[in-house]
């Protein structure tokens, strides 16, 4: 990766803001009355980064930003709401799961010709693209990640995982450290309720999730084995039972690595950040366990994306904030590495040298799993958000015994095809 100076750097930002056409006076006097929301979903480290980020701009602008975060699950609910309603907010943060169907209902704007990417590659910019035209910005790169406490993998002897490590490698440590404190810790999280860790398992079995016409991609066996593997594991005590997996919801606070239940958590590689800020002990990310023959079943996705909502009625003040969040250095620097690897040469050469070990892990993380990643699968589909709900409602059933294992596999199989037939 070639660096960039600080004066190279600098030269990319104005060159940047240039061709937005800010002229820093006139930017200031024109942008005196106007208002942007911003929504995202957050947790308190990104909740701080991007208040400070708004406030700074602000200052800088004379723009007023409403800044607004939820957590994962309430937030799309909201801006569902909010879209429907005709009061989406100026400014949203985006996941590539929900990109295309927000882009696809013409409830975002084309930012094509609202600003530059020039330092973004082509893979970066079209993780953001929806027929062509780019909805979203990318805010950062990360990928699928395990998340562990150092502490407690050395006490079974693990110092260290490596790349390769498979199921068989998993079970025996999930099992080591959950015969430190029977029934009461655990060696990891029950992942089989987590949509994206079935994506992932799919993946190294060479399948998808979803095919790019929008079907399902995976067959009732598929569903069946997944089921089976997290029963033989949470029988064997390596995971936690059923009325403790059930109560994590995705929000950092309720993992049962932050609660104190496990020593890992299936996690993306940014969350690093904001798990060891709730977390005690020192922790570590690698990739997730594979099977003996495969792939890693990993790929390289935007972490979160920045786009522009339709019905806003200052859109190129709106790119100007996000510019200012992936090229300016004062920006780039407030917002970290929290969202996952700036897309930008230029900012992860700025950012390289005031990185904690934190930053340097995740940095390290990506370029390790670039070189094992698969390629970026076709984007969910159109009730993909309904899909991720109904797994974590019929592996919970699996999981408390009210269903058995091909039940719940053939029910979530045909309900999945009836979802995507209907969206």
């Amino acid at each position: 990766m070639a660096l960039f100076t600080r004066r190279q750097f600098g030269a990319t930002a104005a060159a940047a803001t240039a061709a937005l056409g800010l002229n820093p006076l006139l930017a200031q006097a024109q942008a005196q009355a106007t208002r942007l929301r911003c929504f995202w979903w957050g947790n308190p480290d990104r909740d701080k980064r991007t208040k400070l980020l708004l406030d700074t701009y602000s200052k800088k602008s004379g723009t007023q930003i409403a800044a607004e975060s939820l957590g994962w699950g309430d937030y799309w609910t909201k801006l569902g709401t909010q879209t429907a309603g005709g009061n989406a907010p100026d400014l949203i943060q985006m996941d590539y799961r929900y990109l295309f169907e927000y882009a696809r209902r013409e409830t975002l704007l084309p930012l094509d010709k609202l600003l530059p990417l020039a330092d973004f590659s082509p893979q970066e910019k079209d993780g953001g693209k929806v027929d062509g035209k780019l909805y979203g910005v990318n805010l950062g790169s990360n990928s699928k990640a395990m998340v562990y406490d150092i502490a407690m993998l050395e006490k079974v002897g693990v110092k260290s995982i490596d790349i390769n490590w498979t199921w068989d490698d998993f079970t025996k440590i999930t099992t080591d450290i959950s015969k430190i404190n029977p029934g009461k810790y655990w060696g990891a999280s029950d992942n089989s309720r987590w949509e994206q860790g079935f994506e992932q398992w799919l993946n190294q079995r060479g399948k998808m999730l979803y095919t790019a016409e929008g079907k399902a991609a995976f067959t009732r066996d598929d569903v069946a084995a997944w089921f089976d593997l997290w029963d033989k594991l949470r029988k064997a005590g390596a995971i936690p039972p059923a009325d403790v997996g059930a109560t994590n919801n995705g929000k950092v606070e309720e993992y049962e690595l932050t609660r104190g239940l496990a020593a890992m958590s299936f996690v993306n590689s940014n969350q690093v950040v904001a798990f060891q800020g709730i977390n005690k002990n020192k922790l570590a990310i690698s990739v997730f366990p594979r099977a003996k023959t495969g792939s890693s079943g990993h790929y390289i996705k935007p972490s979160q994306m920045m786009s522009v909502s339709a019905r806003c009625k200052a859109p190129e003040e709106a790119a100007k904030v996000i510019n200012f969040m992936v090229n300016d250095p004062e920006g780039v620097k407030i917002l970290g590495i929290e969202r996952g690897v700036p897309c930008s040469a230029a900012a992860r050469a700025a950012l390289a040298p005031d990185l904690d070990a934190l930053g340097k892990m995740q940095l390290d993380y990506v370029a390790a799993v670039t070189k094992v990643a698969v390629p970026l699968p076709p984007p969910p589909p159109k009730g993909a958000g309904e899909v991720e709900n109904l797994l974590r409602r019929v592996a919970d059933a699996v999981a408390f015994g009210r269903t058995s294992i091909k039940d719940g596999a053939q029910q979530f199989h045909t309900e999945v095809e009836g979802i995507l037939a209907r969206a």
